[in-house]
């Protein structure tokens, strides 16, 4: 698919509406995943790990749309669903600067409100305040994530605490707050967090052949690395594909932010994996060892299309800038609801929440939704 202008507002246009219908759905509440069929929401009523990502999409929606009545709607829930989601979550939790930057600095960036701007930096701060210098990581923290009663499937056991375990999204969750947060105040502490659980995360969770662990497990005392270990993936020996994305889009941002080439060239490396181990075009199963015909995962794909295009414009990342245009473009074509008349039009189909608890494992998911709404957002301004 060529991603012209036209192109990339037809699609902008059908992520709208689905943020209008979802929106007319949903209410008050959360929207999680969706039926493929039928386009109807399953919700949470905080929005658990990732409400940010609606109230980022709602801003977003309201600063495209030129309906001022819808709008305002959108940008009303917007604030109503911030309220919600920051009076609920966790501080010590790897997914607060995530929510906090999406209701924070992206509804600041559409209003120039300056309590949206502190509620990012108040995300930063509790970023900060979660880090644990011995293990130099953000750990995942106290937030029950909402899934099966087992996550890992009815074989497993629940793992360890979260203060001391450390997971691959975190480079993606946690650190562009503090990159943001850096910008906007020249606090070096900002920074010193967000290179220094980069640094340790291309220690503990990128494998020589560029693929990825989803977990590792610290010590409390020390902070050294006990064990690493797959949760979500197929087992110990795969690689889950979100994972991979999560890892791909935060060492993207990393690299943006401080041109360091170890960043670069583990991208590189782990964008080789994923071209060399997901389906022809581009878009992987849920775990890159999985069974033809097991579940695909767009989220996973949305992630690395969206962490390649924030690339800085150099002759060194225009290949990779180059393949996650790609990645959006069979997106865009293959998987995203555009037909008119359908109750989901705008939404991306087949992803892959949790494969091994057998939950949402082909569903439209949110964040997939928002990945995919926020490249095509960054493409169109860069044209």
């Amino acid at each position: 698919m060529t991603l012209g202008e036209n192109a990339l507002a037809v699609a902008m246009d059908a992520v709208v509406d689905r943020v209008a219908s979802t929106l007319a759905e949903t209410g008050s509440s959360f929207p999680y995943f969706a039926d493929p069929e039928t386009g109807r929401w399953v919700t949470t009523e905080d929005g658990n790990w990732c409400g940010g990502h609606w109230i980022g999409l709602l801003w977003l929606a309201a600063d495209y749309t030129d309906d001022e009545t819808q709008s305002a709607r959108f940008a009303e829930a917007a604030r109503s669903h911030t309220d919600t989601m920051a009076n609920y979550m966790p501080r010590n939790s790897m997914f607060c600067g995530l929510n906090f930057h999406h209701a924070g600095f992206d509804g600041y960036d559409v209003t120039g409100d300056r309590s949206l701007f502190a509620l990012g930096l108040a995300g930063a701060d509790a970023t900060v305040a979660a880090f644990d210098e011995r293990a130099r990581q953000v750990p995942l923290g106290d937030l029950d994530i909402e899934g099966p009663e087992q996550f890992r499937g009815p074989e497993s056991d629940h793992g360890p605490p979260g203060d001391r375990l450390g997971a691959v999204d975190a480079i993606h969750t946690s650190l562009p707050v503090l990159w943001r947060a850096y910008a906007e105040t020249n606090v070096p502490r900002f920074r010193d967090v967000a290179v220094s659980h980069a640094d340790r995360h291309l220690d503990w969770y990128q494998r020589a052949d560029g693929s990825t662990w989803h977990h590792a497990v610290f010590d409390a005392e020390s902070g050294d690395l006990e064990r690493q270990y797959n949760e979500l993936a197929l087992s110990d020996d795969t690689c889950w594909a979100r994972g991979q994305g999560w890892h791909i889009a935060g060492l993207a941002r990393a690299y943006a932010e401080t041109g360091a080439h170890r960043y670069r060239e583990a991208i590189e490396a782990s964008v080789e994996y994923h071209r060399e181990h997901a389906s022809a075009d581009g878009v992987p199963q849920w775990d890159y060892r999985a069974e033809q015909g097991e579940p695909l995962d767009t989220s996973a794909a949305a992630l690395i299309a969206h962490g390649l295009t924030i690339l800085p414009d150099e002759s060194a990342t225009a290949g990779l800038r180059e393949y996650g245009k790609t990645l959006l473009g069979t997106l865009l074509e293959d998987y995203l609801v555009t037909e008119r008349d359908a109750p989901n039009r705008g939404a991306v189909l087949h992803g892959c929440f949790n494969r091994p608890g057998r939950y949402a494992d082909d569903n439209e998911l949110l964040w997939t939704n928002y990945y995919v709404a926020r490249t095509i957002d960054a493409l169109r301004d860069r044209q």
